[in-house]
């Protein structure tokens, strides 16, 4: 496989995108959260002790001629940062968990892999692939997932193990996540993922330690004319300061700087009174959608690059009475929310 494209598709309901792979011989599709932001790939997996709900056949690794488990002092067991062992039989097991407190746990293990190519139609199998085979598997999850794909640049990561097969290169491009079209987004590998054409734009990408997180140099945001610095004082092991990850739902920033961000929005828009918060206290800056016909276009800046942000992408309708600026303050990892740009992710 030294090109090739596959499709990914919106998931309004936790803002997430989607993208289809198999697992198995024969293969077994599952859908999952393609994750720029984690490393790891897993499924729910039967027997399932506790999962979540999924419209989707479960993946069965008994019917599958290529399932294998991988044992606890193995190198690959090693590389899972946090594992236990079966006392049965010696089986590595994972546990994962994510930011929002979603987690999975089962075995790991290694299956054949099939990704197709929605252009060509031909498949390609990647044999040996580490997995998650997860029995106990909870969180912000919706019943069209059956799991996470991660893309991450760790030793476990879909890309990672495609390797010199697509010579470490992906690309993809974003549809709006809230449109009433019924659009997919594409995802490029190997020599397909060159990303060029009118009004192409770049800005460097970095590596970070973990190698899992993708980092850029954020410079701040201006808001109907006034620019909003942005400036960190957490020491950084790497050169960029903030992750660009698709398996978030949100932009998440650090407080002084969401204070001021969140001040500009209000300036630009003095003659419209916000509503409040979301019911769910997760989004603070709201307005009546009626009354906010006319939302601040914002300018994101990045090393080199002035990226123009479409109101669809920097705030969220959460229901008819209220519309909110989708990003909020954290205390942790700065993160930007890949659907904010509708742009070409590349990582060459």
């Amino acid at each position: 496989m030294r090109s090739g494209v596959t499709n990914i598709f919106p998931s309004p309901q936790l803002a997430n995108y989607l993208m289809k792979i198999s697992i198995g011989t024969p293969p077994q599709d599952i859908i999952g959260v393609a994750d720029t932001g984690s490393d790891i790939i897993w499924t729910q997996c039967e027997p399932c002790s506790y999962c979540f709900n999924q419209t989707r056949p479960i993946y069965r690794p008994r019917v599958s001629s290529t399932y294998n488990t991988t044992t606890c002092g193995s190198t690959t067991c090693m590389l899972v940062p946090m594992r236990s062992c079966t006392t049965s039989d010696n089986t590595c097991l994972y546990l994962v968990v994510y930011g929002d407190l979603s987690y999975s746990s089962g075995e790991l293990a290694t299956e054949t892999v099939t990704v197709e190519s929605t252009v060509t139609g031909t498949s390609y199998a990647f044999t040996n692939v580490v997995f998650g085979c997860g029995h106990r598997n909870a969180g912000m999850f919706t019943d069209d997932q059956s799991g996470i794909i991660g893309l991450g640049g760790g030793p476990f990561s879909l890309i990672t193990q495609m390797g010199s097969l697509i010579n470490g290169k992906f690309s993809y491009c974003l549809v709006q996540m809230f449109s009433h079209l019924e659009r997919s987004s594409k995802m490029y590998f190997g020599d397909d993922a060159t990303v060029s054409g009118d009004g192409v734009v770049s800005t460097p990408l970095f590596s970070g330690n973990p190698n899992t997180f993708y980092y850029l140099n954020f410079e701040g945001i201006t808001v109907g004319g006034q620019r909003v610095d942005f400036y960190t004082t957490k020491p950084t092991l790497v050169e960029g300061n903030i992750i660009i990850d698709s398996g978030t739902s949100l932009t998440l920033l650090p407080e002084s700087f969401y204070n001021q961000l969140q001040l500009a929005v209000r300036r630009s828009m003095q003659d419209i009174l916000p509503v409040g918060s979301d019911p769910q206290n997760n989004l603070s800056l709201c307005y009546n959608p009626l009354e906010a016909m006319d939302l601040p276009i914002m300018v994101a800046h990045f090393n080199g690059v002035d990226l123009e942000l479409d109101p669809m992408n920097t705030f969220v309708r959460l229901s008819n009475d209220s519309i909110c600026l989708a990003f909020a303050p954290v205390d942790g990892v700065v993160i930007f929310w890949e659907s904010s740009t509708n742009e070409f992710f590349g990582w060459l």
